[in-house]
């Protein structure tokens, strides 16, 4: 309680006179003013923040879990669209750090390592780079930590000169992450509103390949809307999908429905024009069986989104090849040496052509074109399956199964590869040819004399799904390990002509991620 206190003070004493964002609404100053001051609108720490809606939500987590503040879920969920509307992020701001609320395995680049030592040896350096702060309130954000956290300081041991380092981290902070920036000045005087009607879908999904599709939107309240549709898979399976969403911001786009009649959630923001939405929709409440996605209202401009198959062999006859886009015809090109001999279907979304490549057409991408819609490397002509290559690897899953945690699977594909015009495998020139099939496999990564990791680690079944053992102790294990450790995962393909090739990705199976954070 007497902490509670303490940080409510300090919260309360913060930012006047500096430029912030007023706040408005009713609902939110009368749950916020009765610890942080109100100074005619301008109001203590919140008026000085900027952050996604995840964000918003950990931060009334833990206002209510810490500080005693008492909140129904409807009026959560009114500060947080008041919040995210208001104390947003512009969509520019929040593309290159999505991936974390998208819940995307990514290997982050931090060129600070300032911000390395005091932040992300905890946490993403997304989780910081996705909230904007005045000058004044990053030391505050500091301060909140060593008293919510007071382990951070010893976590961080190492950090011999602890108050310079703290110190350069904040002043790259407040460089780096303003409250006040060019994207968002230019997102609020805009916010283009996403467009009703039908949007035409282009992804990709491990276990199964690339689809298209569309979905017709239907705003039905000042946040909200819901969809319905059909996505179309490669192989020619159609499935029907629909749900509700909520749009924070004008640009977080955050649904749950259902694909094929099973549970998924969607995690899409859109373009700061307001013509895209790029994201992603998983199983619920497996975030890792995904599929990557983007949906283009019908009536921007044209362009392509995707080439269904995406490379063809060099001396193919009769082909069916699909583009996918907006604003198409079936004027459809792609490229030197591949010959459109029908055009099967045509509309403003989707054109269906079959084609001819002829035997001498040169490996490598071609200009793809319906009308006067156009899009590069999303189409080659290749020479041969050189090699192919387990995706993804590194991977990671985790046990699960017994109490709350739920198992974390890994979907693995195996992807032929050519080597590229110039012949030489495992460099940009090389072509990704598409999904294939293949036997699997987990084999043993040895790393001592009495490594049996494969024999309790989980299985994999014949479309390269990964499934994990159960969590916890394991009696049948030498010192009752629980079912983790590291082993290779193995394709092989069996090429026409009776070659086969084979590759291997690593996976790490580990335990459960028992503590969920909204933003991780």
């Amino acid at each position: 309680m007497a902490l509670a206190f303490m940080l409510a003070t300090a919260w309360a004493g913060s930012a006047f006179g500096e430029t912030g964002i007023p706040v408005t609404s009713e609902k939110v100053l009368n749950k916020c003013t009765v610890c942080h001051k109100n100074n005619m609108g301008l109001v203590s720490r919140i008026s000085y923040i900027r952050q996604a809606p995840e964000a918003w939500e950990e931060t009334l987590w833990r206002h209510k879990r810490i500080h005693g503040l008492s909140i129904t879920k409807d009026e959560k969920e009114a500060l947080i669209l008041y919040l995210s509307e208001n104390h947003g992020l512009a969509p520019a701001e929040v593309a290159p750090y999505a991936y974390t609320l998208e819940k995307r395995d990514t290997k982050e680049k931090v060129d600070s390592q300032v911000i390395i030592d005091m932040c992300v040896r905890c946490h993403s350096y997304a989780k910081t780079a996705l909230q904007r702060r005045s000058p004044e309130d990053w030391p505050k954000l500091a301060n909140m930590h060593s008293g919510v956290l007071p382990m951070w300081l010893y976590q961080l041991q190492d950090v011999l000169d602890w108050d310079d380092t703290l110190a350069a981290c904040l002043k790259e902070l407040s460089r780096r992450f303003p409250l006040e920036t060019p994207e968002w000045k230019q997102w609020t005087n805009t916010r283009p509103k996403p467009g009703v009607g039908k949007w035409v879908v282009s992804g990709y999904q491990a276990g199964k390949g690339a689809y298209g599709g569309e979905v017709a939107l239907k705003k039905t309240g000042d946040f909200f809307y819901t969809y319905h549709g059909t996505v179309e898979f490669e192989n020619g399976e159609k499935q029907p999908i629909e749900g509700k969403a909520t749009l924070y911001g004008g640009y977080a786009w955050r649904a749950s429905g259902t694909l094929a009649g099973k549970p998924i959630r969607e995690v899409f923001h859109i373009s700061m024009d307001g013509s895209t939405f790029t994201g992603v929709r998983f199983d619920d409440p497996h975030f890792e069986l995904r599929g990557i996605e983007t949906r283009a209202f019908s009536g921007s401009f044209p362009r392509i989104l995707s080439v269904m198959p995406k490379a063809l062999k060099a001396g193919t006859r009769g082909a069916t090849v699909t583009v996918v886009g907006t604003g198409l015809s079936k004027e459809v090109s792609l490229g030197d040496g591949v010959t459109v001999k029908k055009v099967v279907s045509a509309s403003p979304t989707k054109v269906v052509v079959t084609v001819d490549v002829s035997d001498k057409s040169a490996t490598g991408y071609r200009s793809a074109k319906a009308g006067s819609a156009a899009a590069d490397r999303l189409f080659a002509v290749y020479a041969s399956v050189d090699y192919i290559k387990v995706v993804p690897s590194p991977a990671m899953s985790r046990t699960g199964g017994l109490g709350y945690a739920v198992k974390q699977l890994v979907q693995f594909d195996a992807m032929a590869c050519s080597k590229g015009a110039d012949g030489v495998p495992g460099n940009a020139d090389d072509i990704e040819i598409g999904r294939i099939p293949a036997d699997w496999n987990v084999v043993e990564l040895a790393s001592s004399n009495e490594d049996h990791d494969v024999d309790f680690v989980g299985k994999i079944d014949k479309n390269g799904l990964f499934t994990p053992g159960d969590e916890g102790p394991n009696p049948k294990r030498a010192m009752q390990e629980n079912n983790m450790g590291d082993v290779w995962v193995t394709a092989e393909y069996s090429a026409p002509g009776g070659e086969k090739l084979s590759a291997r990705g690593y996976l790490l199976a580990t335990i459960p991620l028992y503590v969920q954070r909204p933003v991780q």
